[in-house]
């Protein structure tokens, strides 16, 4: 059983401060660009919160992390921030275009109890990196608030609490926003009646944590060391969305890789032809050529290509997904031989490239990235060897495995689009 609870969000107040100018992506899809994009764009942007600027006379009394808990502290006495005064969720609908079509996933933001992956009630499907659990301890540790919600679902074929969450009579409009590819839309649902019926609907299903894991098990393990210490810290906040509507879109995390050892193309493609039919790349190269060529591809069966410039680029076939299996360990089930991502991790770059992901010392080598001509720049710039792109994993084979407590590869999904942070804000003891 799960607690999905309203709550009291903390809110910017609109009427000075538009949410198209102080709302940003997830910390961790911002990079240094735009996050000095996003700090010149207005001064009370939630960037300031959730990945703010490092300088190199940081200390332990003087860092990014107590510098968010003073401006967050700051912004609530000024009257940026307002605390909501009614309980309630509140509505999230995403209108966006996805491979030709177009699309509108809708969930509400909630409070959720924070318990242990075991109990089998709320589910991951990714491995964690420290890093980011350090990173994301520390903030919590200083603020005592979620300001980005960890994106959750439920299966809900019948479409019975999307329903509700349709009951337009009791919404009140708060903010839309249109960043040019997703029109963003939030809105209170204050009927304490349907919250209730929402949360009596829900409390029996299973959560999948499709994103947000390290803020989640940062949160669990925070409510862990400080229940008797910091009030009302139990619970987190989570967008909450139907995995069974129209609207679930993954894309893939392809991989570009620098080799540990000096990078031998013609022994990697030799060794890689003991488990792949490689065959050279004909006709246009591009993103939108090795997306659809992939996915015609995968089909039959797992594919990928590997990008190691506009000439030396090879279409791999898996011969049999089974061939994994030697050399997986003891902590990865075979069932994970379905996943391109794995065969990926375990052939490509474990047994071929020597380089081991689930290791901090092996993390160096791997650079992640949803645009794959980014990736191939990153390769003709000299500064990484190869470029893998592979199809995204599907939303059954996240589901199924998270089922059985199988959880995947760091980076195996990414659920388009993200959502923003900044929206509402989940403050401890209010």
């Amino acid at each position: 059983m799960i607690e999905v609870i309203p709550f009291h969000g903390l809110l910017y107040d609109t009427a000075t401060h538009p949410l198209v100018e102080v709302t940003a992506p997830p910390y961790d899809v911002i990079p240094p660009a735009l996050q000095e994009s996003l700090h010149q764009k207005n001064p009370h942007n939630v960037v300031r919160l959730i990945l703010g600027k490092e300088s190199s006379t940081d200390s332990e009394m003087d860092n990014r992390y107590i510098r968010a808990a003073n401006t967050f502290r700051q912004w609530q006495e000024e009257g940026v921030l307002v605390r909501d005064p009614q309980p309630g969720f509140y509505l999230y609908s995403q209108e966006y275009e996805f491979e030709g079509g177009k699309f509108c996933r809708t969930g509400f933001f909630a409070r959720v109890k924070t318990e242990a992956f075991s109990k089998g009630n709320i589910l991951p499907h990714e491995f964690t990196l420290a890093k980011a659990k350090t990173d994301r301890t520390r903030l919590l540790n200083a603020c005592h608030a979620n300001f980005s919600p960890i994106f959750g679902l439920y299966s809900d074929p019948e479409g019975n609490i999307d329903s509700l969450l349709k009951d337009d009579g009791n919404l009140d409009p708060v903010s839309v926003i249109d960043d040019g590819s997703v029109v963003h839309r939030i809105w209170r649902l204050n009927n304490a009646a349907i919250c209730q019926e929402i949360s009596n609907q829900i409390r029996d299903k299973k959560i999948y944590i499709a994103d947000g894991h390290h803020r989640y098990e940062t949160a669990l393990a925070f409510a862990e060391a400080n229940q008797d210490k910091v009030e009302d810290c139990s619970h987190v906040m989570m967008f909450l969305t139907n995995m069974d509507s129209d609207s679930m879109s993954i894309f893939p995390i392809h991989r570009v890789a620098k080799s540990p050892e000096p990078f031998d193309r013609e022994a990697f493609l030799k060794k890689a032809g003991e488990y792949f039919d490689i065959t050279p790349w004909s006709g246009t190269l591009d993103g939108a050529e090795v997306k659809s060529r992939l996915k015609e591809l995968g089909q039959e069966q797992i594919t990928f290509c590997a990008y190691m410039g506009k000439d030396h680029t090879f279409i791999l076939k898996v011969k049999d997904p089974k061939n994994i299996l030697p050399l997986l360990d003891q902590s990865e089930p075979e069932d994970m031989q379905i996943l391109d991502v794995m065969q990926l991790h375990a052939i490509l770059f474990r047994h071929v490239l020597k380089i081991d992901t689930r290791e901090k010392s092996g993390q160096q080598y791997v650079s992640y990235k949803v645009n794959s001509e980014e990736g191939m720049g990153m390769v003709d710039s000299g500064e990484y060897d190869v470029a893998f792109f592979m199809n995204p994993t599907l939303i059954d084979q996240v589901r199924g495995l998270a089922e059985k407590g199988i959880r995947l590869p760091q980076k195996a999904t990414f659920f388009y689009p993200k959502l923003l942070s900044g929206l509402v804000i989940n403050k401890f003891g209010l």
